[in-house]
């Protein structure tokens, strides 16, 4: 005979099955409260409170998951949104349609749309959505994403990035945005950087062939001036240069007019003094010549003889 054990004030004895009536004779579908549940396969428990703790061995498999504390799985988290104050770690997956959380989401591969404090994968990220942190995201793997890359990036990219202006033109900080002007490009078959203004530096070396326009033969101003420039600039003017005062020092002088008060060697001086040229050596006047076509020296004229 089946007996159920039973306590009713101060007297508990075995009550036979059979003496129960239906509600106590069927196990019950749905329960208010309840202790401990020691049967594996239960029905869906809808609301549990506030729990303070909760431990599972195996898979957690759910909607939401909302808690103010860490989450933590030694296997595989899989939820619809995880939103949490704490720390989201398992060795396994991570996978959710949002993490939501102030402190770090850690796993082996992270899967959905993230916004912690810090990302960390072991495996691989991969987000079809937009990754917002704080913090840091480290990964060992990869990370992977369709949408936006939000934040600052320390390391290596592999692959294309979306880059802002036209074809050749080069990056700059622009407020701390990258920037692009057609006036500054580079292209990388002919090896020929372009820039279009002016170029402002403290000294300037180059090592290989560094080539400029060639400015128009007259040109006087501030700009670079090639050595075509300079050839073309000696040929058209060179025979026509008037040298006044000051000394020149030369082996060889060939000119077509030459103005200058004093003509000078090591030891010969040629002087105008009052419409008069005088002949000196090693400073000495030794003859002179005067407007007349008089000439006087104080050594011998010899009239006919061979130099």
């Amino acid at each position: 005979m089946t007996t159920v054990p039973y306590t009713f004030g101060n007297e508990s004895s075995p009550i036979p099955l059979s003496q129960l009536d239906a509600n106590f004779a069927v196990s019950p579908q749905y329960a208010n409260t309840a202790g401990n549940v020691v049967n594996s396969v239960q029905a869906n428990i809808t609301s549990v409170g506030t729990l303070t703790a909760l431990s599972v061995s195996g898979n957690v498999n759910g909607g939401n998951l909302r808690t103010t504390g860490a989450v933590s799985a030694g296997g595989n988290i899989a939820a619809g949104n995880i939103s949490t104050g704490g720390t989201i770690s398992a060795f396994g997956t991570v996978r959710g349609g949002a993490f939501s959380t102030t402190g770090n989401v850690t796993g082996a591969n992270i899967v959905g749309t993230i916004a912690a404090a810090n990302i960390t994968a072991s495996g691989s990220a991969s987000v079809t959505g937009n990754i917002a942190a704080q913090g840091i995201i480290s990964a060992t793997g990869n990370i992977v994403t369709a949408g936006l890359f939000v934040g600052n990036f320390l390391g290596n990219i592999t692959g294309n990035i979306s880059a802002g202006g036209s074809n050749t033109q080069v990056f700059f900080n622009l407020n701390g945005n990258v920037g692009a002007v057609g006036g500054l490009t580079y292209d990388k078959d002919s090896n020929v950087l372009t820039v279009l203004g002016q170029v402002a530096t403290q000294n300037l070396a180059a090592t290989g062939l560094a080539t400029v326009p060639t400015a128009t033969t007259g040109t006087a101003n501030n700009q670079i001036a090639s050595t075509g420039f300079v050839n073309n600039q000696i040929n058209a003017y060179a025979n026509a240069v008037d040298i006044t005062g000051g000394n020149i020092t030369a082996n060889n002088l060939t000119a077509t007019n030459i103005t200058t008060t004093t003509i000078a060697t090591a030891t010969w001086n040629i002087q105008e003094y009052s419409g008069t040229l005088y002949f000196q050596h090693s400073g000495s006047n030794i003859a002179k010549l005067d407007s007349a076509g008089n000439f006087t020296t104080i050594g011998n004229v010899t009239a006919f003889g061979t130099l």
